[in-house]
C-alpha cells in the first residue's frame, strides 16, 4: 500500500516537472518571437528614416572664383541647411568685407541653387583730381574701371602701382579726348626797304603803311582731364594777304651846308660852285626852281625893327629866309644861289615873311650888316 502511494506520488512529481518543462519552453518561444519583430521593426524604421532624411538634403553648386590669384572652383554639396549663410558656414567659406555673393547670406536654398563667391579687393580710384575707395573683384584695371562704373574712352590712360592689383593699390584713369580747333590768327606785316634818290642818305619815308592779313589754322588738340597738354598744326589756309610796309631810305649824299657866313663872306666866297642837272642842285633834289630879288636883314632886334623869331616862331638865325607864302610855302626848305653863280647862301628853310616881301621876293637872314648885301638876283631851289 505505501509502496503503490509512493509510485503515485512519483507520476504525479514527473508529469508537473513535464507540464512546467512545456510552459517554460512555450515562455521561450513567445520571447524569441518577440525579440524578432523588434528587430524587424527596428530595421524597418531604420530603412524608413533613412529614406526620409535622404530625401531632405539638397544638393548645391558652389563656385569660388579669385582673379588676382586665377582660382575658379566649383564643387557639389548636400546640406540640410536652410539659407546660404548656414550652407557656407557648413562648408567653412568666410565671406570678406571685399568680396561678392550672387545671393543673400539670408536666402533660403533649395535643391540644385548655385552660390558664387568672387575674391574682392579695396582699391583707391583717382579721376580728374578726385578719389573714390571701391571694391572691385576683377584683376584686369580697364575691367576693374568699368566694375565701379568708369567707363574708359578710346583714348584714355589707364595706371596703376603695380602689375597685379593688390589691397590698397590705385587706379588713375586720365580722361584723354582729341579734338580739332580752327582759329583766326594775324600775319604780321613786313618791312620792305627801298632806295630813294630824292632822298639823303640816313633819311627815311613811309610810303606805304601796309596792312596785316590773316590766316587760318587748324589744329589737332589733346586734352588731359581737360587740360591741353599738346597742339598740332593740321592745316593753314591765308585768308587776307599781308602787305608789306614800304619804307625809303635815302641814296643821296648831301653837300654841305654852307657855313654861316657874313655879307662880306658870302659875296667875296669865290670857291662856292653850283651843280644843277635839272632835277638837282648841288645833290639836293628840288621840285621848283625860282628866278627872284634878294635882299638881307639882321637878326639883331636893333636892326630889324625889333624881331627876334620869324613868323613861325623860332629865333632869327642865318639859314632863316623870309618869303612870300602864296609863292614859297612856308616851312619849304631852299637853296639860294645866285643867277650868275657868283655868291652862294645854300640851304635855308623859309619860314619868316616881310611887309615888302611879295612875289618873287626873297629875304636873306645874317647876323650883322646885313644893309651890305643890297639887292641881288638869285635863283631859288624849293627842295623835296
Amino acid at each position: 500500500m505505501i509502496t503503490q502511494d509512493k509510485n503515485k506520488q512519483e507520476m504525479l512529481m514527473k508529469l508537473r516537472e513535464k507540464r512546467e518543462a512545456k510552459k517554460q519552453a512555450k515562455k521561450r518561444a513567445s520571447r524569441r518571437r518577440r525579440i524578432a519583430a523588434g528587430i524587424t521593426l527596428i530595421s524597418l524604421t531604420a530603412t524608413i528614416f533613412g529614406t526620409v532624411y535622404g530625401a531632405s538634403a539638397k544638393e548645391i553648386t558652389i563656385t569660388e572664383i579669385n582673379e588676382f590669384t586665377g582660382m575658379n572652383e566649383s564643387k557639389t554639396v548636400r546640406t540640410r541647411s536652410d539659407n546660404v549663410e548656414e550652407v557656407l558656414e557648413e562648408h567653412g567659406l568666410d565671406i570678406g568685407e571685399a568680396d561678392k555673393l550672387n545671393v543673400s547670406t539670408e536666402q533660403a536654398v533649395t535643391d540644385n541653387d548655385d552660390i558664387v563667391i568672387k575674391r574682392g579687393k579695396k582699391v583707391t580710384i583717382k579721376v580728374g583730381g578726385q578719389e573714390s575707395v571701391v571694391t572691385v573683384t576683377k584683376a584686369d584695371l580697364t575691367d576693374a574701371l568699368v566694375e565701379a562704373g568708369y567707363i574708359p574712352g578710346e583714348y584714355d590712360v589707364i595706371s596703376s602701382n603695380g602689375d597685379t592689383l593688390a589691397d590698397g593699390d590705385t587706379i588713375e584713369l586720365v580722361a584723354v579726348s582729341h579734338t580739332e580747333e580752327t582759329v583766326t590768327e594775324p600775319i604780321s606785316k613786313g618791312i620792305e626797304y627801298v632806295e630813294d634818290s630824292t632822298l639823303i642818305k640816313g633819311q627815311e619815308k613811309v610810303v606805304d603803311e601796309g596792312c596785316d592779313g590773316t590766316k587760318e589754322i587748324k589744329y589737332k588738340v589733346v586734352y588731359n582731364n581737360g587740360n591741353e597738354v599738346s597742339r598740332e598744326v593740321i592745316s593753314e589756309t591765308v585768308t587776307v594777304e599781308p602787305k608789306n610796309k614800304i619804307i625809303a631810305q635815302g641814296t643821296m649824299s648831301p653837300t654841305p651846308e654852307p657855313q654861316k657866313m657874313t655879307v662880306s663872306e658870302t659875296l667875296n666866297n669865290t670857291k662856292s660852285t653850283v651843280s644843277d642837272d635839272g632835277g638837282t642842285v648841288n645833290g639836293y633834289k628840288y621840285s621848283k626852281k625860282i628866278t627872284m630879288t634878294a635882299t638881307a636883314y639882321s637878326t639883331s632886334a636893333s636892326e630889324n625893327g625889333g624881331y627876334t623869331v620869324s613868323a613861325m616862331g623860332n629865333p632869327l638865325k642865318y639859314g632863316v629866309v623870309a618869303v612870300d607864302p602864296n609863292v614859297i610855302p612856308l616851312g619849304s626848305r631852299v637853296y639860294v644861289t645866285a643867277a650868275d653863280g657868283s655868291w652862294t647862301y645854300g640851304v635855308a628853310s623859309a619860314e619868316d615873311t616881310g611887309g615888302a616881301i611879295k612875289g618873287n621876293k626873297i629875304d636873306l637872314c645874317y647876323p650883322t650888316n646885313a644893309m651890305a648885301f643890297g639887292r641881288r638876283s638869285c635863283v631859288v631851289y624849293v627842295l623835296e
